[in-house]
């Protein structure tokens, strides 16, 4: 019976570690796969000089978007005792070398460039060439399943909805639905009872690479156009314009603005809006809105039926959900607020509770 295939994550793991299978006496010993945290598994690794445990984080592409990214989530994540990170890519280029070098993050990739630095251990390999070009990117992380794991982030129970309501909500073909349930109980983030109950597993790891998947791949597609606002208006006074206009209901306030919306003492320097095409030209004239390729606001196009946050609204306005607003929090500019999205409203949502 011919093997399963890897998926790509596995297959980057199995080739990242080989590098390492290389170093003279030394011996890698899996502890366990992934049972809940934001990690894809642990390994011993031992020699002469003692041993010492790793937690793997997965990220199939590092580049520049993520990087900074990747760093935080690696350094505020909890991770298991003992134990040190780390970063496993496809590939991993001078510049994100010296960069994880420079914050202190270990890593590997499949073309054997390696940095381990635990003392009395230290090993560097650098200058191997970029490998032949990765098959594509698990279901999972393409843009209809970012939209699928977007809705079970944003309401965990969801898990147990029907295939239909599910492709509705996330404006996704109804066909894709079992293909990516199955990849999602292959990575270990599904499991079903003796009753035919689903659960979500792993969750804290889920919204990490949905993050890095939205950034990376989902966005660029809900992209309509960057702009600035025409001399005498600030972002502070967008809310305002979009109260005064008919069809100010129809945008959703995200990113920064919204985040200053749903906390309290963060001043905004940007802004994400999110809106149907048609609606675009007409809220830019309404917004005083220029086209510009470096302004601070950013237009969107929503995805689906969930985009829009439930719960407590400004008057007269409609906020994008806190986890579309928290995904575009990726800066060091943004930790604290980001921290405080995540506290007051995330975390609510992904504490495992009864079906």
């Amino acid at each position: 019976m011919p093997r399963q295939p890897l998926l790509r994550d596995e297959q980057i793991i199995y080739d990242s570690i080989k590098a390492i299978r290389t170093i003279p006496q030394v011996d890698i010993e899996f502890m366990l796969q992934k049972i809940g945290g934001p990690f894809a598994g642990t390994f011993r690794l031992s020699g002469p000089w003692g041993d010492h445990h790793y937690y793997i984080k997965v990220v199939p592409k590092l580049t520049p978007t993520l990087a900074d990214l990747v760093v935080h989530q690696i350094k505020t994540s909890p991770a298991p005792k003992n134990s040190s990170p780390l970063l496993i890519s496809h590939y991993i280029s001078p510049q994100m070398a010296a960069l994880l070098k420079h914050k202190g993050i270990e890593y590997a990739d499949c073309s054997g460039n390696l940095y381990l630095n635990q003392m009395p251990l230290y090993i560097e390999i650098s200058g191997q060439k970029h490998p032949p070009k990765p098959p594509g990117a698990d279901r999972l992380f393409r843009p209809a399943g970012l939209k699928l794991i977007y809705l079970f982030l944003h309401n965990p129970k969801a898990i147990n909805a029907t295939y239909r309501a599910l492709a509705e909500d996330a404006g996704i073909a109804l066909g894709a639905i079992g293909d990516l349930f199955s990849e999602l109980e292959k990575r270990g983030n599904l499991s079903t009872d003796d009753q035919g109950n689903r659960q979500l597993n792993a969750i804290e790891e889920l919204l990490q690479r949905w993050q890095l998947g939205y950034l990376e791949t989902l966005r660029p597609k809900l992209f309509l156009q960057r702009c600035q606002l025409t001399p005498g208006y600030s972002i502070k006074q967008i809310p305002e314009l979009l109260q005064q206009a008919a069809n100010g209901k129809q945008t959703l306030l995200g990113g920064e603005l919204g985040a200053a919306l749903l906390t309290s003492g963060f001043q905004p320097q940007s802004a994400v809006l999110y809106l149907h095409q048609e609606l675009q030209l007409k809220t830019m004239l309404q917004l005083h809105l220029v086209p510009d390729p470096g302004g601070p606001i950013t237009l969107l196009q929503p995805f689906g039926q969930q985009c829009s946050w439930s719960g407590w609204q400004p008057e007269g306005l409609t906020l994008a959900d806190p986890l579309l607003t928290f995904a575009e929090l990726h800066g060091s500019n943004t930790d604290q607020v980001a921290g405080k999205l995540y506290r007051q409203y995330l975390s609510p949502r992904l504490v495992p509770g009864p079906v």
